[in-house]
């Protein structure tokens, strides 16, 4: 390992445990793991290295602050953990969405902003290579006047289970709204959306949402959890645009490695994988050069994953009253101009 920043990981989840792997894949120790659950805390510290573990934010800063952090616990525990190492001057990469209301996601904007912080929303697809080589192409003009977006995002049926209290707008889709902010390069000022259920779901297990952005561009949005219960994530996500010259694609249903045996596997080799690799290291990467300054311009502004919050929360909204229109309030940030390369 190299003696780059002493990193602390918050949150020994499935995604917390990637984090870990991405960070040694690029030569970089985590120093210490948060979790309230001890045996999943030691579990995780023994099997990856990681040399100090603690319950709480509060013990890890007693104990001394990390040059940074991953904060990857769920997005209702986005504000406190985020503002609380902001406030001790911790820069943090945020896993999406930024918060789980438009409230928390401002308050972490205002802290980083009042202490000088940096605060990266986790926005992985921005820094997958096939995502990024259509955001590449809009930008330099090969389908010419972008008209509209489209998405679709079909996961199983257990994500019900595994997040029941949480609407499928602010889990999912916030990626396929990410997307569509950068693949528009304009903010989103009105949605439209739906959302259906079915037995046994207290959330939604179908959302349809359709974005308009300022610049005029329309963006269509579709998440569901309906698939069977052993289907694997990532082989069924497909995102569109649609331009006046010509129309570009990013299809992940056909996944790299599918294992059809007792159980249906497909490892997500794109965006996530065990072994640390991917977009996620990609993103850690820029999070690392943006500490030491030699990556100066955000792939993700901060006041992009703001909006996309508030977005979310618009869809939600809509979806509750039967597709009644939601405005959004106007992004400061200019999308489209945030796209230097990552890697």
């Amino acid at each position: 390992m190299s003696h780059g920043p002493r990193v602390a990981v918050i949150g020994g989840g499935a995604f917390g445990v990637r984090h870990v792997a991405a960070y040694q894949a690029l030569g970089i120790r985590v120093d210490a793991l948060v979790d309230p659950d001890a045996a999943t805390r030691h579990r995780v510290a023994a099997r990856h290295d990681v040399p100090r573990t603690f319950a709480t934010v509060a013990e890890l800063l007693d104990a001394g602050a990390p040059d940074a952090a991953s904060v990857c616990v769920p997005g209702s525990a986005h504000r406190s953990v985020a503002v609380d190492l902001i406030a001790a001057g911790v820069p943090v990469l945020v896993e999406k969405p930024l918060a789980a209301t438009v409230a928390d996601a401002a308050a972490i904007v205002a802290a980083a902003e009042a202490y000088g912080v940096l605060c990266q929303p986790g926005h992985i697809l921005r820094y997958s290579p096939a995502h990024r080589a259509l955001h590449d192409a809009v930008r330099a003009g090969r389908l010419g006047q972008v008209l509209a977006v489209s998405s679709r995002r079909d996961r199983p049926r257990t994500l019900t289970r595994l997040f029941p209290g949480e609407h499928p707008a602010l889990l999912t889709a916030v990626h396929d709204i990410d997307l569509a902010l950068w693949y528009a390069q304009s903010p989103v000022v009105q949605v439209r959306a739906a959302a259906r259920t079915r037995p046994g779901s207290a959330t939604p297990v179908l959302v349809w949402a359709e974005l308009r952005h300022a610049n005029g561009v329309v963006s269509s949005v579709r998440n569901s959890y309906l698939l069977p219960e052993d289907t694997p994530n990532h082989t069924a996500d497909l995102v569109e645009v649609y331009g006046t010259d010509g129309i570009g694609h990013v299809d992940l249903a056909h996944p790299a490695l599918l294992v059809q045996a007792e159980r249906t596997e497909a490892p997500d080799w794109l965006l996530s994988p065990a072994d640390g690799g991917g977009a996620l290291a990609a993103e850690i990467r820029h999070f690392l050069r943006r500490l030491d300054g030699s990556e100066p311009t955000p792939v993700v502004p901060l006041a992009d994953g703001l909006h996309v919050v508030q977005i979310a929360a618009a869809v939600a909204d809509s979806a509750a009253a039967d597709g009644a229109p939601r405005r959004v309030p106007p992004s400061p940030s200019l999308t489209g101009a945030s796209a230097d390369d990552p890697t």
